[in-house]
């Protein structure tokens, strides 16, 4: 068992795409932070809580295109003067105060996003994205024992399949571990490059939603993991994750609810997808009640025990060609 780990392991760190997802997840982080500096910079002001009704954005003309505006706001910086919110009162000398004016940069002193890092990570991990670049390398080391011809010689003559099996399912595990770790790299270099400072904003709430993100990201792996052995193709298991991480199937199961609510002529006040590990994991946040918890806790459960065994027994079964 501990060689098959230890081989597995030799072959992730080996594999392209090891490397790639999470480039791939930093560069998505960046355009988000970036979206919402130069995008939604009323939002980022109001979220400090500034008064950002003079708020003018100088490098924004009216007769400019969308790309002729976006690229003028990357050539210079955020530049933009508005109110710190200062209550107007009478001075020392009778006057009144006027509010201070600063000037606000996206990398010269820090554009006003202050927010700490975990709630930064909270939120660039609450899309599907972090399930869909997990499931892909689930998809591609599962495969491996598909096409690979060493491996497959291993696996084919050693009459248990199922100790190979459980070392890819370790692999996996601590891929996605190592790949929640990295997203909470990426959301502090965000936050030094576009953030007002730096704080991290640890809590009891935030390392929940890392442990929720672990089982959800590790359900979703050994569902396409399910799919890949079961078809016996890696195309299909991509197909499947990012159909199932896009949340392609919502319409299916909105149309399956208004079937379920006609045939017993009664609205329920649930949904299906709502049971789902996309549907889940976009209900977990810091701030997310006893219910949400427990929910996640027994979707995330209830997926990797049926995926697991019904994976096992296909691997266990299966011919190897």
């Amino acid at each position: 068992m501990l060689d098959f780990f230890r081989s597995d392991l030799f072959l992730m760190r080996k594999m392209k795409a090891t490397y790639i997802l999470p480039v791939i997840f930093l560069l998505s982080t960046l355009l988000l932070g970036v979206i919402f500096v130069r995008f939604n910079p009323v939002g980022l002001l109001q979220a400090t809580g500034v008064d950002y009704s003079s708020y003018v954005d100088p490098n924004v003309n009216e007769g400019q295109s969308f790309g002729e505006q976006y690229a003028n706001s990357l050539s210079g910086s955020f530049d933009v003067s508005y109110d710190v919110g200062y209550d107007i009162g009478d001075g020392e000398d009778g006057q009144a105060e006027v509010p201070e004016k600063e000037k606000v940069g996206i990398f010269s002193g820090g554009a006003f996003y202050d927010a700490s890092v975990c709630d930064f990570f909270v939120l660039c991990t609450s899309s599907t994205e972090l399930l869909i670049l997990t499931g892909l390398f689930s998809a591609f080391l599962f495969a491996i024992d598909i096409r690979g011809g060493f491996r497959k010689n291993i696996i084919k003559n050693n009459p248990n399949r199922f100790i190979p099996f459980c070392s890819k399912i370790m692999t996996v595990l601590v891929y996605n571990i190592l790949f929640i770790v990295f997203a909470f790299v990426c959301s502090f270099l965000v936050m030094a490059l576009m953030g007002k400072s730096i704080t991290m904003g640890f809590s009891a709430g935030f390392f929940g939603v890392v442990a929720l993100r672990v089982l959800l990201t590790f359900a979703f792996s050994m569902l396409i993991a399910l799919i890949t052995i079961f078809t016996k193709s890696t195309a299909i298991g991509m197909i499947a994750d990012i159909i199932f991480g896009m949340g392609a199937l919502n319409l299916a199961f909105y149309l399956l609810d208004i079937l379920i609510a006609f045939i017993a002529k009664k609205q329920f006040d649930f949904s299906l997808s709502d049971y789902t590990i996309t549907g889940v994991s976009a209900m977990v946040n810091t701030d997310m009640s006893s219910k949400i918890i427990i929910r996640a806790l027994v979707v995330s459960l209830c997926f990797i025990v049926v995926s697991v065994a019904g994976s096992a027994y296909f691997n266990q079964k299966r011919d190897i060609h």
